[in-house]
């Protein structure tokens, strides 16, 4: 009963997270151009989906395979556990605002775009490698 009762939840959050995936790619038409800035405006969009994509994972990934025998105190002590919170707050914010935010931005959006590409790019790399440094029981 209790394998069930597990496998419904990893579903749950499974179908929970293809669902807030699809209705970003609904919302965002990654492959819809724009008349001035096609290469900008696609880039921006492609980017914020890999990064979702990445950061639905990992979000799955330590909600249920994350380690839990390991002594966070030790984390705390060394202070990486807080640098990792930050990572992962920082990465839930900037993207999401970045994407929400595109169309206030008349004058200089083409280098908004790029910026928040190379944002994400850079959220996606800090994601992997906490990835990497996380003991993940399977």
């Amino acid at each position: 009963m209790n394998n069930f009762f597990q496998f419904l939840l990893h579903f749950i959050f499974i179908a929970t997270f293809l669902f807030v995936y699809v209705i970003a790619i609904i919302l965002l038409k990654p492959f819809r151009l724009h008349r001035k800035r096609k290469v900008s405006t696609v880039a921006l969009k492609i980017s914020y989906l890999i990064y979702l994509a990445f950061f639905l994972a990992f979000v799955y990934l330590v909600l249920f395979f994350a380690d839990s025998e390991v002594n966070t105190e030790e984390n705390m002590d060394n202070g990486t556990s807080v640098i990792y919170y930050i990572i992962v707050l920082v990465s839930f914010f900037i993207p999401n605002i970045g994407i929400m935010i595109r169309r206030r931005f008349k004058k200089n959006r083409e280098k908004f775009n790029y910026l928040v590409t190379g944002f994400n790019f850079l959220i996606i790399l800090a994601l992997v490698f906490m990835m990497s440094q996380v003991r993940w029981d399977f």
